[in-house]
């Protein structure tokens, strides 16, 4: 507030009767000069304004309807802002608890990583196996040399590739599983280290 103004509220202020000295409003109106009044006005609720102590101190400000909204949205972001930083420490927490060391990490890996590689392991054997019945049909077809096996050996020859190809597809599968869990290991590896470092370094510090 400029000073022939602060001056002109407070001495207003002084004229006023004691019982309307609980309420000094100041607000610009429509041309945008500040008002002076002893309640709140239309130019205050629209424009925003101060209320005053009869001292000329600021018991509090009135914000125009887009004033509060901008305070809103502020606050909005400063809570999303916090939680987010929250939600972080207690995500980083459970890391630490789950993975306090990169041994631990690798355990954990290892334990991920067993399932898909005992399911490549046994579809390897059905390979080999199936590849075994597979030899013994080719001697059996020998005695058909123009090709027109009978219907239980084509029968035999048919489950045997569509087993082959369900084997083949599994492995493919699994092996995908395995890059998958690779690369998501990595990634928390690269996100642990700093972690580490820094319980480390405040173990070190709490040390000495």
């Amino acid at each position: 507030m400029r000073l022939p103004t602060l001056c002109a509220t407070m001495l207003l202020a002084a004229m006023l009767p004691q019982r309307a000295l609980a309420a000094i409003f100041v607000c610009p109106g429509a041309g945008g000069a500040l008002q002076t009044s002893d309640h709140l006005t239309a130019d205050c609720m629209l424009h925003g304004g101060r209320e005053l102590n009869p001292d000329g101190s600021v018991r509090r400000v009135i914000l125009s309807p887009q004033q509060q909204a901008a305070a809103d949205a502020r606050q909005h972001a400063e809570r999303r802002d916090a939680q987010r930083q929250l939600d972080a420490l207690r995500e980083q927490r459970a890391l630490l608890t789950r993975y306090p060391d990169a041994q631990r990490l690798d355990a954990a890996e290892r334990d991920d990583l067993r399932t898909p590689q005992a399911l490549i392991a046994n579809a390897r054997q059905s390979l080999h196996d199936l590849a075994a019945e597979r030899t013994r049909l080719l001697q059996d077809a020998q005695f058909y040399p123009d090709g027109h096996y009978p219907p239980d050996l084509r029968n035999r020859f048919e489950a045997n590739a569509l087993l082959r190809r369900q084997q083949q597809q599994l492995i493919a599968g699994q092996q995908q599983v395995i890059a998958q869990t690779h690369a998501q290991y990595a990634a928390l590896r690269q996100r642990m280290q700093p972690l580490w470092a820094r319980t480390a370094a405040a173990a070190a510090s709490a040390a000495r």
